[in-house]
């Protein structure tokens, strides 16, 4: 495997990353096995495990990352939040992580649990993904014996936080976590090259210097297309909307053709590797790569 984004070492070629979620039953459980066991084996970068609000999957993540590191061959990069957490709970969890054998973290306030706003006082006064990655630097501090460096990312919002006011606080915010000592960041879901690439200039005009994945995911139904224009922020591409609706709500093709062409239009534009939403599903970011000549092994 060639972890080029985590180890530092310079790509050869166009690079992929993956994310998957925690399994929620048994039979959830078998069928994540099968995917990560067919994304680990063509070599990506790393892949990112997210963890609940209020720590509501961390045992799980934990058990995931921790299979991940032990019977595959993939990099596990572990999300971490801290929405509802106090410090000392976060510094526990970074410390069980790390126990795991995993170094390299994703750090993230996190959305409010299910009920709760952004003045309930559980939420205020949760720590922001700056002083988790101070608190992150801190607990490695901690541990002379531990000897892998380990990276620390960051997320970043083409078409802007939930909570910003303007890109030019996105950008501010990203490039303060970037000063804190995030390696990169990898982006929340959009639909159109130009909402990276812009978001990336304006970024480097203003003074960032690190990579910033493009994070993309190829849609399979109707559904799941309504989910990532909620996250994205802005209205799915109508005519795929169009398309998807025809053939009943369920067009895995549609959902790979689309992501194809935008990923060429990132990578042709200079995004430096690809980070593709794989809802625990193989497939369909297989054949993204297929189709985008990325794979060095058969799938």
């Amino acid at each position: 495997m060639t972890a080029t984004l985590l180890t530092g070492s310079a790509p050869t070629r166009a690079r992929f990353s993956f994310e998957v979620f925690p399994a929620r039953s048994g039979a959830a459980a078998l069928a994540l096995g099968h995917a990560v066991q067919h994304l680990s084996a063509v070599g990506p970068d790393f892949i990112s495990v997210t963890y609940g609000a209020n720590g509501s999957n961390r045992d799980a993540s934990l058990d995931l990352l921790t299979y991940l590191r032990n019977h595959t061959d993939a990099l596990p990069l572990a999300h971490l939040t801290t929405v509802g957490e106090d410090r000392d709970a976060v510094r526990s969890v970074i410390h069980r992580i790390m126990d795991a054998g995993v170094h390299d973290f994703l750090a993230l306030r996190g959305d409010p649990p299910r009920g709760l706003g952004e003045d309930d006082p559980a939420v205020a006064g949760s720590l922001s993904s700056v002083e988790l990655l101070e608190l992150i630097a801190e607990v490695r501090s901690e541990r002379p014996h531990f000897t892998s460096v380990g990276r620390t990312v960051v997320a970043a919002y083409p078409n802007g936080h939930p909570l910003s006011r303007s890109r030019s606080e996105d950008i501010d915010w990203l490039i303060t976590k970037q000063e804190a000592g995030a390696q990169f960041a990898i982006t929340q879901l959009f639909f159109r090259a130009e909402e990276y690439l812009g978001f990336v200039a304006d970024a480097r005009s203003a003074g960032l210097r690190i990579p910033v994945l493009p994070g993309l995911m190829p849609v399979s139904t109707s559904a799941q297309l309504r989910k990532v224009a909620s996250l994205a922020g802005r209205p799915a591409p109508v005519e795929l909307e169009r398309e998807m609706e025809a053939t009943g709500g369920f067009a895995p093709e549609l959902g790979v053709e689309y992501a194809v062409e935008l990923a060429r239009e990132l990578l042709d534009g200079g995004a430096p590797s690809i980070h593709l939403y794989t809802f625990n599903r193989h497939e369909q970011v297989l054949a993204v790569l297929r189709e985008l000549h990325l794979l060095a092994v058969p799938a």
